[in-house]
């Protein structure tokens, strides 16, 4: 199983509107066509995909989104600067939205919400916990090789205003994660960066952090390619025998702003 991690697009309904001095729709475009060059089998946006939180930042993204291979998956999944209900009714046709449960070339990815409406920081929520401890408990499902997704970091990444925007319940999260054998990675947007680091306890289980498609935050960690600046995404590999391969993702910000 390939795919293509993307997160935090922060488009906006306006397709001429700038964004921290860019362009969202023009870096989200050129994201898309570097993540169908690697041939995935899953495009996967961690969050932040409508700035402006309207209608038609929704359904340009739509539109986006359309224009790609029809043997490409696509799963979004809700931010901060998101709004839940668009996402379900104008993207829920086009894409896999959380929370959700799947399989794909034997491997199983479960995708959760972290968004909490009018606020910064992220919340897994009860509910969805517990729906998450009855999807790991199904047995139909156990030994296939598990990543999970969702918008907020699960852990404090040493940023020390990151991470009072983090998820609030994060460290319930880890609970119910840390044993389960099949997981491999944790996978999250949100910090413009990218992080890499384990679950506490296992060393065995990445938790990753992507770069934004619009701009970076200043980087807790150097970037394997040197360039924290640039805007990117995250390549994920992982077959049915669990083996796991990943690496960052760069392209130049002047070839989608020139």
């Amino acid at each position: 199983m390939r795919l293509v991690q993307l997160s935090d697009p922060h488009l906006v309904a306006f397709n001429q509107t700038f964004v921290r001095d860019r362009n969202p729709l023009l870096n989200f475009q050129f994201a898309l066509q570097q993540a169908s060059s690697h041939s995935p089998n899953l495009i996967l946006i961690t969050g932040d995909l409508c700035h402006d939180e309207t209608w038609g930042g929704y359904v340009l993204i739509r539109d986006q989104l359309q224009n790609l291979p029809v043997s490409v998956k696509c799963a979004v999944l809700p931010g901060n600067h998101d709004n839940s209900l668009f996402i379900n009714s104008i993207l829920g046709r086009h894409a896999i939205t959380a929370p959700a449960d799947l399989v794909i070339d034997g491997v199983r990815i479960i995708l959760l919400s972290s968004h909490l409406p009018a606020r910064v920081m992220g919340l897994i929520g009860h509910s969805q916990l517990q729906w998450l401890e009855k999807r790991l408990s199904d047995n139909q499902q156990s030994g296939k090789p598990l990543v999970i997704a969702l918008h907020h970091p699960p852990l404090a990444i040493g940023s020390s205003w990151l991470d009072e925007l983090g998820l609030l319940d994060g460290s319930e999260l880890m609970r119910i994660l840390t044993p389960i054998q099949e997981l491999r990675a944790v996978l999250f947007g949100h910090i413009h960066q990218h992080w890499r680091g384990v679950l506490p306890g296992r060393p065995d289980v990445s938790v990753l952090g992507c770069p934004s498609t619009l701009c970076s935050f200043t980087a807790v960690q150097p970037c394997p390619l040197g360039r924290e600046d640039d805007p990117g995404g995250r390549l994920v590999e992982l077959d049915k025998k669990g083996n796991f391969f990943e690496q960052v993702l760069r392209w130049p910000d002047s070839m989608v702003n020139q």
